[in-house]
């Protein structure tokens, strides 16, 4: 139908973030996809690898090793990338507007504006960032993050042996994500003074990180590859979200929230507009009201909320988001 192409801007194996999963999902509606490695993988061969039907991998090669036979579309989140709309004579450009450019993402400044004004479409994760594109452009559509829903709800009950590095003995309170500066570290370590009735446990990389709490009921388990993350949260009784609230989360929508829900897991975040507000899912203002939630969100807990957080997970797959973008581009586009 179409062909898409995905400058560089995060390896396609690493973390399988929202360019990796909806460019997924939009290879099954007929798109020829494109994804471009930021570096080079020694995982896949050197040049351009079919991953999946449409979906192919361009590792260590640059963008000029594409043949194309139309016009693409060019898939861009990361504004620096706006260099690449040049080397196209004919394209479309849709911008995918992920992150708020403040704070962490400051250098997400570098030309921004220029995205927004060059975008055929704009597509926004938050409704911070959709109001910001709005005014700027008017086929702004809002397209927030999804979960991996076939994925994560195999987590719904015990379906495999306890991972060994899991502690035992207490219920456990879990993190899946990057450790990073966003995250509120005051609030981590609060948690686990005011709670040590639960076992606290922190999966994934630590980017930027120099100093992390450290008690008997922190557990910090490291990077885990993707297709073994239910394994985990298979066994975690509540899920948090301690980030801080700044004008980066604030547009903010995490993934990491639909990932939950599709295992049917409370969910304790900290207050950032973006998270949903249903049963079974709880915000805090502050470390000692995020620490009662969670013993709220335990105590709570039955079969009734772990269905209905399941069916809201279902409705916000990324499925559903890549049916939308599809009929957007459609629509706008082809």
């Amino acid at each position: 139908m179409a062909t898409i192409v995905y400058p560089p801007t995060i390896n396609f194996s690493w973390l399988f973030q929202r360019p990796q999963q909806i460019l997924s999902c939009m290879a099954t509606k007929n798109y020829t996809v494109f994804y471009l490695n930021k570096t080079y993988d020694t995982s896949y061969k050197k040049g351009i690898t079919e991953l999946k039907e449409n979906l192919y991998l361009v590792n260590g090669v640059g963008i000029d090793s594409i043949k194309l036979r139309e016009t693409p579309i060019l898939w861009i989140s990361y504004p620096p990338n706006y260099s690449y709309i040049n080397m196209f004579k004919k394209k479309y450009v849709i911008f995918d507007s992920i992150d708020y450019p403040s704070d962490e993402f400051s250098e997400w400044k570098l030309n921004f504006e220029e995205m927004q004004k060059a975008a055929n479409i704009i597509f926004a994760s938050s409704r911070k960032l959709y109001n910001i594109n709005k005014r700027v452009n008017n086929k702004t559509f809002l397209l927030p993050n999804g979960a991996d829903f076939e994925h994560f709800n195999k987590a719904e009950r015990i379906f495999s042996k306890r991972p060994s590095d899991l502690p035992e003995g207490k219920p456990i309170v879990g993190y899946i994500g990057a450790l990073a500066s966003w995250i509120d570290w005051n609030i981590v370590n609060y948690i686990s003074l005011a709670c040590p009735e639960y076992n606290f446990v922190y999966i994934g990389p630590n980017l930027n990180v120099k100093r992390l709490p450290k008690r008997d009921n922190i557990f910090y388990l490291g990077e885990k590859k993707y297709s073994i993350l239910p394994n985990y949260l298979q066994y975690f009784n509540v899920c948090i979200i301690p980030f801080k609230v700044t004008s980066m989360t604030e547009g903010v929508d995490p993934i990491k929230m639909y990932e939950y829900l599709s295992a049917g897991k409370p969910v304790v975040s900290s207050n950032l507009p973006s998270i949903l507000r249903c049963e079974g899912i709880y915000t805090a203002d502050g470390k000692a009201e995020f620490a009662n939630m969670i013993k709220k969100a335990l105590e709570n807990y039955d079969d009734q909320k772990r269905r209905r957080l399941i069916d809201i997970a279902k409705e916000n797959s990324w499925e559903k988001r890549a049916e939308y973008a599809d009929r957007i581009i459609r629509y706008y586009l082809v």
